[in-house]
This record gives C-alpha cells, structure tokens and sequence, in this order.
C-alpha cells in the first residue's frame, strides 16, 4: 500500500451520506449486516451525517435499529431512510425521533411502527415523508405522526393489504404535494378514505388499481392532478377547483362516467383498452371534456 493510499484511508469516515444496502452486499457468510453497520457508525466522524439510508433484506433486530438511528441523531441527520425488500418488520423507533429538529427527510417501506407517542411532538424541519407500505399501531397513529408536521410540504402514502387505518386525515396547511397509491398485488385492501383539509396544495397524484379509495376535501389551490384509476372510476372531481389540470388514465373495465357532469379541468386523458367496449367509453367521455386536447390511446396496461 503506498503512502498517498494510506493518507485516504480514513477519507470515507468524514463523508457526509451514509447508504447501507443489503441486496448490493456479496458478504453475509463473512459478516452480517448488523455488524457492518454497527462498525461502520462507531468509525465513522464526522461531526454532521446528513443523508442515512438502510435498505434490509434479512431480518434485523428492531433494538439494533432503533440504536442506528440514535446515533443518526446525535450526527444531526437531515435525510433518513429504512426500507425492508421482503416481508414487514418491526422498528423500534426512539423517542427522540420524534423531537428531532434537524430531519427534512424521512421515509418509511414496509415498516411496522408501534411507538408513535399520544403526547404532543413536533418535526420542526420535516419537509418529506413518505410513509410506503407502513404498518400502524392503531388507527389513529397516521394522524398523530402527520399532524405534528408544522412545515411538511410532500407527504406520499402507499396502502398496504395490513393496513389498520380507515380513515386517513390529511390536515396540513403546509402541504403542496400530495400522493397516495393503492397498487398491492396479492390481497389488496378494503377501501380506504382520505380527508384532505390542506389549503396550499397544489399537485395531486391518485394511482388506485382496485377502486377502493375515496377522497374528500377541499382545495382552492391545486394546479395539477394526476389520476391513474383502475377499473372503477370513482367520484373524484368535486375536489377540483376549476382552474385545476388534471390528467387522467383510465381503464375500460366497468368504467362508467357519471352522466350529467362536464369536467372542465379535463386537459390530457390516456384511455386503456381492455375489451372490446373501449370505443363506446371514448364516445361517452369526449361529450362530458370539453377542453380535452391530446388523447393517447393505450393498448393495455399492466398492473
């Protein structure tokens, strides 16, 4: 080893973004991940660790984490991701995480979280959250976790086929970015309703394969919409304010336009052919668009 070689040796325990990816590590007969990364924090020095991402394929002690992200904390994490590859697991999820004034970043897949504290918290920075596939104690902790969110500006929710939340309540005055998806596979789930009391969003995303979301609310200030629907089409436009653009992908199965209402806001629509009757959903919905201007015709979609 030359001497330059050995003057950037220690280089990587001063960088700022930490990735421990389990699928990309070759090394589990010689050492586990939970010893890697339990190395990896007790070398590494520098003063702020600013971007933390754990992605998991085996199982990992849920103490051995919640330890991780102490340490995260005491770096003064901005961006903080865990994700597990396979099944649910569960995070034991300090308590200090919950008053952490740094974290602008924060995302969540397939993770079963237990702890959400009933007393009054707050994420003074978190402007990010993306709540992927979670597992909640109740059904009031989506709520409690979001509504202490001062400055959240975009929050995503994918459901999950153990989803133990009915109603998710969407109360941020800051929020302007918006996404929920309903795309499990195996077992989807039951339906599910949103509530959306979020003055200041602008951009709305839908993908619901099975037609089980509802929404309701009222935004005066969303700009753009995004609705990717299959099979049904469910009564999304009374959230929409006029002045909205909203571009819609659709599917033919039993898709049925409610008669009698014109969407205006309608500017780009992508129709999927599924059977035969997609020439007479066409039909149906050019009479209810007025302003439509290009129209892409999908062959099939794949779910």
């Amino acid at each position: 080893m030359s001497i330059l070689s050995k003057g950037w040796l220690s280089l990587w325990t001063l960088v700022p973004r930490v990735i421990f990816d389990e699928e990309c590590n070759e090394n589990h007969a010689i050492r586990s991940l939970s010893q890697f990364v339990s190395g990896t924090l007790l070398l590494h020095k520098a003063a702020v660790l600013k971007f933390f991402h754990l992605n998991i394929v085996l199982e990992c002690s849920s103490s051995q984490i919640g330890l991780w992200v102490r340490i995260t904390f005491d770096r003064f994490v901005r961006d903080l991701k865990i994700s597990f590859y396979h099944d649910h697991s569960l995070v034991m999820l300090p308590s200090r995480l919950f008053r952490c004034k740094t974290l602008e970043t924060l995302e969540f897949y397939k993770v079963i979280i237990l702890d959400i504290p009933s007393s009054q918290f707050s994420f003074h920075s978190l402007m990010k959250l993306h709540l992927l596939s979670v597992v909640y104690s109740d059904g009031e902790s989506f709520c409690r976790l979001i509504s202490n969110c001062p400055v959240l500006q975009e929050l995503v929710v994918e459901i999950c086929h153990q989803q133990n939340v009915v109603t998710f309540t969407v109360d941020l005055p800051s929020l302007k970015n918006f996404s929920v998806g309903n795309t499990i596979q195996e077992n989807p789930p039951d339906d599910h309703l949103f509530v959306i009391r979020s003055q200041s969003l602008k951009r709305l995303r839908i993908v619901d394969y099975f037609g089980q979301l509802d929404l309701i609310g009222i935004l005066p200030k969303l700009v753009d919409a995004n609705f990717n629907l299959f099979p049904t089409m469910p009564m999304f436009w009374s959230i929409l304010p006029s002045s909205c653009i909203l571009n819609l992908l659709i599917s033919c199965i039993q898709a049925r336009y409610p008669r009698g209402t014109v969407l205006f806001q309608l500017l780009r629509l992508e129709l999927c052919s599924c059977d035969d009757s997609w020439t007479n959903m066409l039909v149906s919905l050019l009479q209810h668009f007025p302003k439509l201007q290009p129209l892409k015709h999908v062959l099939a979609h794949f779910l």
